[in-house]
């Protein structure tokens, strides 16, 4: 009798522990949907950055071609670490460090942050001109848009990276079980409130943000095709807004699903994992914003604004 009652209470802990153990490997339909997002977005993000390498030889002191190049850091710097991601997904083990997983893991959420923050940088750049507000749109000196990019990665980089690899997963390790051998698991510090409370605001940040620079380039274009009407597409300052239409529609396709997600996430992560990090990998497709630059009169245009 004794035995039978041992024997249902460690099955009842086996059946606890795997109700309550979130899943720590992906699915067959999402790993091929990951490979398939990351492998595209390698090549077509490396054939951009080859075709953007004309971009060096334009009016380095512009703010929005030092804005660009800034930006093709950021791709650059993301795609680096993607072949990585497709390894993973593929062989569903990490061989690496864990340490290196976390920086894997970081990047695409500092690329998708600096991809913003410089989309929003350029558009309320364009705005403020298109509305006469300002009319400087350069550095005074070459070397001083090389100081402020300097400036901007000096306080990104050396800020994010050591706290990620210090605190990112570490609570899921001694939680969760993790292993070596496996990677990306980190949604478990979304249970420590100020993590779950500043990832909330960010992605309120970033939609409410995004929606209202596209009802601003809304108004823009309205007001051009009435002023004009026909002869708006003879018109530089038209095409210039065309461009910003085609930054906001990549924000809106690849930027503002994943935070509109991710309020339902945050309270659902252990679920979710999977679909999130679709989500996620859904974000790196901003790397195609560098065949919208590659048009022709893509100096002529650029360079004057």
């Amino acid at each position: 009798m004794m035995n039978t009652t041992t024997v249902a209470n460690n099955s009842c802990t086996v059946m606890a522990v795997n109700t309550t153990s979130p899943k720590l490997t992906f699915t067959e339909p999402y790993r091929t949907a990951l490979i398939t997002i990351y492998t595209i977005v390698l090549l077509v993000g490396t054939m951009g950055l080859t075709l953007m390498m004309n971009l060096l030889k334009s009016n380095i002191r512009s703010i929005t071609t030092i804005a660009f190049l800034n930006l093709m850091v950021a791709h650059f710097l993301f795609l680096l670490t993607v072949p990585f991601r497709i390894y993973y997904y593929a062989s569903t083990t990490w061989r690496l460090s864990h340490g290196f997983c976390k920086v894997v893991s970081a990047m695409i959420h500092i690329h998708m942050y600096m991809v913003f923050t410089i989309y929003t940088i350029v558009l309320t750049i364009r705005f403020l001109h298109f509305y006469k507000k300002t009319q400087r749109t350069e550095f005074y000196r070459r070397l001083h848009a090389v100081c402020a990019s300097a400036l901007i990665w000096s306080v990104l980089l050396p800020t994010i990276l050591p706290t990620v690899l210090s605190h990112y997963g570490k609570m899921d390790k001694k939680k969760l079980n993790t292993t070596e051998n496996q990677c990306f698991i980190f949604g478990d510090m979304l249970q420590i409130h100020y993590i779950y409370v500043l990832n909330m605001i960010v992605s309120i940040v970033i939609v409410v943000v995004s929606c209202i620079q596209t009802c601003i380039q809304a108004i823009i274009l309205r007001t051009m095709i009435l002023k004009y009407g026909p002869a708006s597409r003879s018109q530089q300052d038209f095409w210039v807004q065309m461009k910003n239409l085609c930054f906001l529609l990549i924000m809106l396709t690849c930027l503002v699903p994943y935070h509109l997600f991710r309020f339902h996430y945050l309270k659902h992560n252990e679920e979710l994992h999977e679909i999130n990090e679709v989500f996620l990998a859904i974000t790196a497709l901003t790397c195609f914003d560098m065949l919208t630059f590659t048009g022709k009169g893509f100096c002529k245009v650029y360079c004057r604004t």
